[in-house]
């Protein structure tokens, strides 16, 4: 039997492109398959098939976590017996992450943490930082080395410090190849359901983001997280793509210290710490990441050029060509001229805005500086801009309204025509905008 290392596809013989998945020189050969054949050739049930009426309901055993957030994101607890996949880009806190978690279960477990690119000297002085309890180390490339240790004694975590660097001995293919990889993850899941092992592994990602390694690991454990960030910001987020004891989309932000991770329980109250309501040019505006929305403050300062003809344009944590595109429009439809003026934007707390939904708060803030008027402190403010200075709607517009409600804004301005349950915000000043030109009207004349 051949198959891709990609997503997983069986062929009788060797094809150059995989037919399922489309790529190119992916199908190796699958060793040690077996086919159990009874007397008269056909394939033998291994198992009984069992009614599931009859199946007693049991409870599924989870270790409890002292963290509100990382509990929800595990779904109530990490589930024993489960294989989680933590992917990320190198440096962006995986170990520090794996080592730390350890702090948050509110019992003791014997922990094993298993590594092929550290030396113990440099876990140890990681694990004195963080203030972890006590935990095992072991040095090693071979799965076969880490197997005879859980035979012969039981851990209830084990941490594989990266998958690519475990190997099985009696294969051909190199340490990290996609067929080590798939074999090496199939014999921690084999092992973490025979043993009632929890099972964390670090894994790294491509240049184009995706998680290294066959596409099948995905599909062998129980759970993705992906950790997301900017290099120069310590803010850190933890997203849950799938997960089988529980619902997806789940995030958590944390701060990534020198001595370990603290959770941000409340991430908006963090985002606007220390924000001061009396200065132009200050706007609330709404971001969401996975199922979670966030409050965050854009500020933007409008001041006299230096060099005149030769204003500046910077912009942190929001994209700079966003900025330009934003300042075309509102010299267009809004009757302004930037000319001679410098333009600063900032987006306080370490949260890089990704998305279009704070456009409108961008526009928001450039005016209010411009004119040196201030915003109101319980007002949120969040769409998109349209090239012809209209607000488009965004998506979970009901999340958003939500989360501004809990830190006690009262007047949200969003897009005309959003959907959202509007029986459900009696207590919110909902303002409709179809075009920039109506919010600024709105908020200072």
């Amino acid at each position: 039997m051949y198959r891709c290392s990609q997503c997983g596809y069986a062929s009788t013989k060797w094809l150059g492109r995989c037919p399922s998945c489309g790529g190119w020189n992916t199908l190796v050969e699958a060793t040690n398959v077996k086919d159990r054949r009874d007397k008269k050739g056909s394939k033998a049930l291994e198992f009984k098939p069992l009614k599931l009426s009859d199946i007693s309901g049991v409870e599924l055993k989870r270790l409890s976590l002292t963290s509100n957030s990382l509990s929800m994101l595990f779904g109530g607890g990490i589930a024993e017996a489960s294989v989680i996949l933590l992917a990320g880009e190198p440096g962006i806190g995986k170990s520090t992450f794996l080592m730390s978690i350890v702090r948050f279960i509110d019992h003791p477990i014997k922990v094993l943490y298993v590594s092929g690119e550290e030396t113990v000297y440099q876990v140890a002085d990681r694990a004195r930082r963080i203030g972890t309890r006590d935990i095992y180390f072991l040095s090693t490339n071979s799965l076969e080395a880490l197997t005879e240790i859980l035979e012969e004694e039981f851990y209830g975590i084990v941490i594989v410090d990266s998958i690519q660097t475990l190997s099985i001995g009696d294969s051909d293919s190199v340490s990290g190849s996609p067929t080590q990889i798939r074999g090496v993850t199939e014999k921690l899941v084999e092992i973490a359901k025979t043993k009632g092992i929890i099972v964390f592994i670090a894994g790294h990602v491509t240049k184009g983001g995706d998680i290294a390694g066959p596409k099948l690991l995905e599909h062998l454990v129980d759970v993705v997280l992906y950790i997301d960030g900017e290099r120069t910001s310590h803010i850190r987020f933890l997203k849950c793509y799938k997960n089988r004891f529980g619902s997806t989309g789940n995030v958590v932000v944390f701060e990534l210290t020198s001595s370990g991770i603290n959770i941000v329980e409340n991430p908006s109250g963090f985002f606007l710490e220390g924000r001061r309501m009396d200065v132009p040019g200050s706007v609330i505006s709404s971001v969401v990441e996975g199922a979670r929305s966030f409050l965050v403050e854009v500020q933007a300062l409008v001041t006299k050029a230096l060099y005149p003809g030769a204003a500046r344009r910077l912009s942190v944590m929001y994209d700079v060509r966003r900025l330009f595109f934003i300042l075309a429009v509102m010299e267009k439809y809004m009757a302004v001229n930037f000319r001679d003026l410098d333009i600063y934007i900032n987006v306080p707390g370490g949260i890089m805005i990704k998305d279009n939904s704070c456009d409108l708060a961008i526009v928001t803030a450039i005016y209010s500086s411009y004119r040196d008027k201030v915003v109101p402190d319980n007002v949120v403010v969040f769409g998109e801009v349209g090239l012809g200075g209209e607000v488009r709607a965004v998506r979970d517009v009901d999340i958003r309204l939500k989360e501004a409600f809990l830190m006690g804004k009262r007047r949200v301005f969003l897009p005309k025509g959003s959907r959202f349950d509007k029986s459900g915000f009696h207590d919110l000043e909902i303002v409709e905008v179809d075009h920039i030109i109506g919010l600024t009207n709105y908020l200072f004349e």
